[in-house]
């Protein structure tokens, strides 16, 4: 079994239908299947052997597609970078996973530069572009050419590992999520299983260096033979534009997307009736901006739960079959349970944490295995971390992170609850609610606001919005404004850093 192969039967059968659309390129699943080939023979001419690691360190570009299921082919181990991150961060995770080959772009040249010239295991570069200030580098293009097109794959079994994708990195150093050609073959086609259509063209407008736009958005619709249209960096405006004119059926993206899109001021001029529906993950989508997208944007909306440990996702259901408010039901062969803090398993309705059995769990984490025991049980199941409650029907309903629970003198507040309402208010653009210090109550919630362009507000006025809302220990006891949240590309907010920074205000 290779991930690969995931293209081949609609090379076979219908060769010339586009695979993927990048701006004005068109790829069809003939030119994919052959570029993955001759990128597969290409780099094993560079002397990497089975299992050894290529990093990939770009943003998403068809490239990175060819590069994943190239190395893939080759029988090498994939590592996904961000691309979004900065030397240090990169550096650890190359040394961690003991990277031999580096595809990069010219933007990140000198990222990768910098730690090679620290790091012994680095002994390729792979650059996407010709030439960087005259100087000569083994190219993406010239491993196609060196490459043949009728390449011979490595045996690969589905037990032997697919990919290394390290998890964001919010509670610390990230940890390298150890993920099987079956973990990502099974996951990919049982999600295009459920949502997707041979004829289908979905706009994969969240990253692909992360699991949800890759696994699920990219070689889910692959799966299914269907296209796919890779988007580079998400802008609202453009997104609006492109779906014009491109046309798709299913979009998919996270919540933060979602809000910007339907924030739009060129969205009532916008036909985007093309879409028939669409997915998010990634953070818990509000309820009320589930209600906009289906009444605003004209949308059938899906959603699903994950984690990068359980090779994206684990829960989800057909638009059709969706509840709002919750993630879906068990994904395939996918057990769920809830359980408290003793590990018993809760009846329906009662919250407690969310774990998860089946082919979607994954090997755990490279290095790490004291991390690993914590988390990945005997009995194989993955605990998950989140706070959720299920329904009689086996719906999940996600609550939030049990990490980012705020403990109001006893008092449960999930910090998405508060979000969830105050993002009703008419002036707000984006929110995040962190636990602070709290003289008598330990800790309490602030929120960091984004006000929409032109509106101006008060902690007075927010906070009296809220005592409408909601019982009175979740109204922020303190209101920040800021231009803009901080979060990672995959749209969840840096609330660690936000949280970091008030609790250091105590200490100093």
């Amino acid at each position: 079994m290779n991930i690969s192969d995931i293209v081949r039967k609609s090379a076979e059968e219908r060769p010339d239908h586009n695979a993927v659309i990048f701006g004005d390129r068109l790829i069809t699943y003939r030119e994919l299947d052959d570029f993955i080939d001759r990128f597969a023979s290409g780099i094993a001419r560079q002397g990497l052997g089975k299992g050894e690691v290529l990093s990939i360190f770009l943003p998403s570009l068809p490239e990175l597609i060819i590069s994943y299921l190239g190395a893939a082919r080759a029988g090498l181990t994939v590592n996904l970078v961000n691309a979004m991150l900065m030397e240090k961060e990169v550096a650890y995770i190359l040394n961690d996973c003991g990277s031999r080959a580096v595809v990069v772009d010219r933007r990140r040249l000198h990222i990768i530069e910098a730690i090679r010239s620290k790091e012994e295991s680095i002994d390729t570069i792979v650059l996407l572009e010709d030439t960087v200030n005259g100087e000569e580098y083994l190219t993406f293009n010239s491993i196609l050419e060196k490459g043949r097109e009728d390449f011979t794959r490595s045996a690969t079994k589905g037990s032997d590992l697919c990919h290394l994708m390290y998890t964001s990195g919010t509670t610390g150093w990230p940890k390298g999520v150890m993920a099987t050609h079956l973990n990502i073959r099974h996951n990919a086609s049982s999600f295009g299983k459920i949502h997707f259509r041979p004829d289908d063209i979905i706009m994969v407008a969240t990253p692909i260096f992360h699991c949800w736009g890759l696994v699920n958005g990219t070689l889910g619709m692959l799966s299914r033979g269907g296209t796919v249209i890779t988007v580079e960096r998400f802008h609202p405006a453009q997104t609006l534009a492109d779906i014009e004119r491109l046309k798709p059926t299913i979009f998919i993206g996270v919540p933060p997307m979602y809000n910007l899109i339907l924030k739009e001021p060129d969205l009532r001029r916008r036909d985007i009736s093309s879409v028939i529906f669409c997915l998010s993950a990634a953070t818990k989508m509000p309820e009320n901006l589930i209600h906009q997208v289906q009444e605003k944007l004209g949308w059938r909306y899906a959603e699903a739960w994950g984690l990068t440990e359980v090779s994206c996702v684990g829960a989800t259901a057909h638009y059709a079959e969706t509840r709002i408010g919750a993630c879906g039901k068990g994904m395939d062969d996918a057990e769920l349970k809830v359980i408290d803090e003793k590990g018993v398993t809760l009846p329906p309705f009662q919250q407690g944490e969310l774990c998860i059995k089946g082919t979607c769990v994954t090997r755990g984490y490279l290095n790490k295995p004291d991390v690993t025991n914590q988390v990945f049980d005997a009995d194989g199941w993955f605990h998950s971390g989140d706070i959720a409650y299920m329904d009689k029907d086996g719906y999940a309903y996600i609550v939030d992170r049990k990490k980012d629970m705020i403990n109001v003198g006893g008092e449960k507040v999930f910090p998405s609850e508060v979000e969830d309402m105050m993002l009703s208010h008419p002036k707000i653009k984006d929110i995040v609610i962190v636990g602070v210090p709290h003289e008598l109550k330990g800790e309490a919630p602030k929120a960091f606001v984004v006000l929409k362009d032109g509106e101006s507000s008060s902690e007075e006025e927010i906070q009296s919005f809220c005592r409408g809302l909601m019982a009175p220990y979740k109204v922020p006891v303190a209101v920040e404004f800021l231009d803009e949240i901080p979060r990672l590309a995959s749209g969840k907010a840096l609330r660690r850093r936000l949280r970091d920074r008030e609790w250091k205000k105590v200490q100093v």
